[in-house]
């Protein structure tokens, strides 16, 4: 079970510096970063007609990328950015991504294991639950929430009967900075400063990957 959780983990930080390294390329090429520049215009512009919408339908979005793995906030961010500015945006996102994380806790909770268990695999949910219990503390579920995907926490919790305010408490206090950090490389893609972009990419892959190290030493303890 270890050795799928270090397996996990690994695959989580590789597609995160892969995301990385894409949108990189893809600001350092004039023709990319115009095409991309296009798109997020126009998706502005249709914003801009349905202000109201435009909000539901990004922090919605955002939600969904906090409870399904195949989906990712990368996309929603540039947008966001130029379309609200980076203080807007980023409440937005985190926003989007508690209550991402509160409605993963609460399938969890109350339409029980298997449910839980399908959306983010038996295997991983198996695993998490010989590492974790409702009894668990504080600092062992932060770190567990910086440590692992998105999608992780909440389901695994919700079917532990974790406490509710100290699993949103965590959850609020992980998702801050990650929030801040991503709107900022959103901000950073759309200025094309390659190099700040990719040396804060890839700062947030190496503190993930450290918090992760952190939380298997508390397990270890």
């Amino acid at each position: 079970m270890k050795s799928l959780t270090r397996h996990i983990n690994h695959r989580h930080i590789f597609l995160l510096g892969l995301i990385i390294i894409v949108a990189g390329f893809i600001a350092a090429s004039d023709t990319l970063h115009s095409k991309s520049e296009e798109l997020i215009s126009a998706s502005e512009a249709v914003i801009s007609k349905y202000p109201g919408l435009g909000i539901v339908l990004f922090v919605l979005l955002a939600m969904i990328s906090a409870m399904l793995a195949f989906f990712s906030s990368a996309i929603l961010v540039p947008v966001g950015v130029y379309t609200w500015g980076n203080g807007v945006c980023f409440l937005l996102l985190w926003l989007g991504w508690l209550l991402g994380g509160v409605a993963a806790f609460g399938i969890g909770r109350y339409l029980g294991r298997p449910v839980a268990a399908k959306m983010i695999g038996e295997a991983r949910m198996a695993d998490f639950e010989q590492q974790l219990s409702h009894h668990a503390r504080f600092v062992h579920i932060l770190l567990f929430q910086a440590a692992v995907p998105s999608e992780v926490p909440g389901y695994v919790l919700g079917t532990l009967r974790y406490r509710f305010w100290l699993f949103l408490l965590a959850l609020a206090i992980v998702e801050l900075p990650y929030a801040f950090g991503t709107v900022y490389l959103g901000a950073k893609f759309l200025e094309r400063d390659i190099t700040l972009f990719i040396l804060i990419g890839m700062g947030g892959v190496l503190v993930g990957a450290f918090a992760y190290i952190l939380y298997r030493r508390q397990g270890n303890d």
